[in-house]
């Protein structure tokens, strides 16, 4: 059964902010950023001292993958297969080895698994199966943009001609493109909105004056995909959720989407983990690997029957 999104704090977010829903707003750009708010926004590029399992955060095709065990990587589904760079080193993708996740009643997720070959020489990560809130404070990681210059909802060039809101909302343009980074955040709660269709939670760039504020406070740039949200069950890290969406101001201009109060949806990887946990299990057989991508390829077409 799908679980009951709960409203929480979202209500006070949705009467200050004007989402966009569509899923295809959210992915219209392939950039993939984690925009941080501590120093100069260049930092954060190794591992933290506390590392969750930022080796296991790569890149394909200038978006995010992350790498999960047994020659599986786990990705935001419409960024698709394809070779894969870990810790500098190139990975083949196995063609058809694509399988896109769903919540056993038939809805496609925003969450793809596929191999590679060789096997990395990188630790196992473990996934999430506790179905409660991450709470504390968590890493976010992803192959991203520096942080350029900052604004203001005041700047013409970030709102849409009107009057912006008062005080201003401070934030950043995007900057260049840059390697892998991490940030931390807090869980603000389960998304609530049942248009769709992949279980998540989100995260809020959160001002510096708030009692939610972290020291390297992260958000994802609008287009972000594939990137990882790391929270700790008891003293051991664990990969929470698959960075696959953002959220802003309905009046705000793209490539500004670091605005503080801009947030992060995640796909909820505790509601998927069952099926994740038992393809990764082994390393595939070709033969496997194709029944699990015809599989998968009749409940897609399926569901698009279904739907017409």
């Amino acid at each position: 059964m799908r679980r009951e999104s709960r409203i929480g704090s979202m209500v006070g977010v949705v009467r200050a902010l004007a989402f966009a829903i569509a899923a295809s707003a959210f992915i219209a750009l392939p950039a993939v950023a984690v925009i941080i708010d501590s120093g100069d926004g260049t930092g954060n590029v190794t591992p933290p001292p506390d590392d969750p399992g930022f080796i296991n955060v790569g890149r394909k095709s200038g978006l995010s993958v992350v790498y999960l065990r047994n020659g599986w990587v786990l990705t935001a589904n419409h960024v698709g297969i394809g070779d894969v760079i870990l810790d500098g080193i190139t990975y083949s993708h196995i063609p058809g080895s694509g399988i896109q996740l769903d919540d056993g009643m038939g809805t496609l997720a925003d969450l793809l698994l596929f191999s590679i070959t060789p096997l990395p020489p990188i630790p196992d990560l473990p996934v999430r199966t506790n179905p409660a809130l991450p709470t504390g404070e968590v890493i976010m990681a992803g192959g991203g943009r520096n942080r350029g210059a900052a604004t203001d909802s005041d700047d013409p060039g970030v709102w849409l001609p009107q009057p912006g809101p008062i005080p201003a909302i401070p934030g950043w343009y995007w900057g260049s493109a840059g390697p892998v980074r991490w940030g931390t955040n807090e869980v603000t709660d389960f998304w609530s909105f049942s248009t769709l269709d992949t279980e998540s939670f989100y995260t809020t760039f959160d001002y510096t004056t708030s009692s939610d504020h972290t020291f390297h406070e992260c958000q994802a740039a609008n287009g972000d995909s594939g990137g990882a949200l790391f929270a700790k069950d008891g003293p051991d890290w664990e990969l929470a959720g698959i960075i696959w969406a953002v959220a802003g101001y309905g009046d705000q201009i793209g490539n500004t989407s670091a605005l503080r109060g801009n947030v992060t949806l995640v796909a909820d990887l505790s509601y998927y983990s069952a099926d994740i946990n038992t393809i990764t299990a082994t390393v595939p057989e070709p033969s496997v690997v194709l029944q699990y991508a015809v599989a998968a390829g009749l409940l897609s077409l399926f569901v698009r029957r279904r739907s017409a």
